[in-house]
């Protein structure tokens, strides 16, 4: 039950942010809303304990998300990296506060 509640709750959020998204692209706000309120969605729990020896350590490598948006909440330990203005930069973990990614499906 409380999965689902989760999920139904970063449904809402992601419905938002899609809202927005459209709004500052100068579409309606509902432009986007036939494309996703019926389709699914993937929940990933990846869990990476903090290395002393972060050369062996496993983890996902530098990727492009593939998907349209990407709510992230990351731990104290963080690790997440995002690509912009040509390099790698970290991004600082807030436990107030979700990551939101745009993927490449606005590229």
């Amino acid at each position: 039950v409380a999965f689902q509640k989760y999920c139904e709750a970063m449904k809402k959020l992601g419905m938002k942010v899609m809202e927005i998204l459209a709004i500052s692209l100068g579409v309606d706000m509902s432009h986007y809303k036939y494309l996703f309120e019926d389709g699914c969605s993937i929940m990933r729990c990846n869990y990476y304990p903090s290395c002393q020896e972060p050369s062996v350590a496993l983890g996902t490598g530098p990727h492009c998300d593939p998907t349209t948006l990407t709510i992230l909440h990351q731990d104290q330990v963080g690790g997440l990296d995002v690509f912009a203005d040509k390099r790698w930069q970290t991004v600082r973990p807030r436990s107030d506060a979700f990551v939101v990614n745009i993927g490449d499906t606005f590229t």
